[in-house]
């Protein structure tokens, strides 16, 4: 635990997850609010509630509990807290399904990714360790119902006001915060310093006729985010960020040169997203590496079919993915 700010205290939670702790934070002030809660262990449960303690604050003292993405990682104890506390969560509007009713979401959302990784080109032996990812249900559990957010709205949180910027690509219903006056910035998993934060494949929602363009939303949410004026990112996993806008041009100029890479292999010869990754990274890929790795490239394919220089063919639910020029 360590204080990063008069009001901002940061909480590193453990997570049984290769990317590490999840980055916490208690905004002391009116509402006293904590932003995002951890996985769903014993241990988190138990860094949280010593970290919350360690301030002079207990569970029950939180009057506001904020999401910033529908991950279990950011969101998996804030049953517990809610009901410990009585607080008030929210989170944005596209939230609702994943957090009011994770049960029935999670269940869908692994046989989305399974049919879709099947349907761009993985093998069945690979496909068979999706099934891993059901077992994740255990670390998140349904939440009551949430205050929606729109983009843009204001939300007081700590004694101020912030100004909640929706940022989908990493997470359809991904939000950032805003403090004008401070030029703080919580970013969630929005930026990272030390890690890439993969806009992965979406299951689309209610009313959708096709999934989400996460890298595209990806790439259009950063430049959204360098255009304000920030001194320092509070970000969801690892340390803070002093100078966002040479982070996001590091970013966006990664994703350039990767999306140029695969095009280069598309005009030597078609392929699937699953061959395409084997090209990249020079092994198999199983699990949910598969799919991080299967997300990736599918996102630098939307972004070369919307300049046309990529087109995908499907026959017999089966696809291959071809360069225009």
């Amino acid at each position: 635990m360590t204080t990063v700010e008069p009001r901002i205290h940061v909480l590193s939670i453990p997570t049984p997850f290769p990317v590490g702790p999840v980055n916490v934070y208690l905004l002391e002030g009116e509402p006293l609010t904590l932003v995002d809660a951890g996985p769903l262990t014993d241990e988190a449960l138990e860094a949280l509630a010593r970290g919350v303690r360690d301030l002079g604050h207990s569970l029950a003292d939180i009057e506001q509990l904020v999401i910033t993405h529908a991950h279990h990682d950011h969101f998996g104890l804030a049953r517990q807290v809610v009901e410990q506390s009585g607080a008030t969560l929210l989170s944005f509007h596209q939230n609702r399904p994943p957090l009011e009713d994770f049960e029935t979401w999670w269940a869908q959302r692994v046989a989305f990714v399974a049919e879709f990784v099947a349907t761009e080109g993985a093998p069945g032996e690979a496909l068979a360790d999706i099934e891993e990812m059901r077992g994740f249900q255990i670390y998140a559990s349904s939440v009551p119902e949430i205050t929606p957010l729109e983009d843009n709205d204001e939300v007081q949180m700590g004694g101020a006001n912030w100004r909640a910027i929706h940022t989908p690509g990493h997470a359809l219903g991904h939000l950032c915060f805003h403090h004008p006056e401070s030029q703080l910035l919580l970013s969630g998993d929005h930026l990272l310093r030390d890690i890439t934060s993969n806009p992965v494949v979406e299951t689309p929602r209610v009313g959708m006729r096709r999934r989400p363009r996460s890298l595209i939303d990806y790439k259009r949410s950063l430049r959204r985010i360098r255009e304000l004026e920030v001194s320092k990112v509070f970000p969801g996993h690892g340390e803070p960020v002093y100078d966002h806008r040479a982070l996001v041009d590091e970013i966006l100029t990664h994703h350039r040169e990767r999306g140029r890479l695969i095009w280069g292999l598309l005009k030597a010869k078609d392929r699937t997203v699953y061959e395409l990754g084997l090209a990249l990274f020079g092994r198999d890929l199983r699990g949910v590496e598969l799919f991080l790795v299967m997300s990736e490239i599918i996102g630098h394919l939307d972004v070369l079919e919307v300049e046309r220089k990529a087109r995908r063919v499907e026959r017999d639910g089966q696809a291959t993915w071809t360069a225009v020029n």
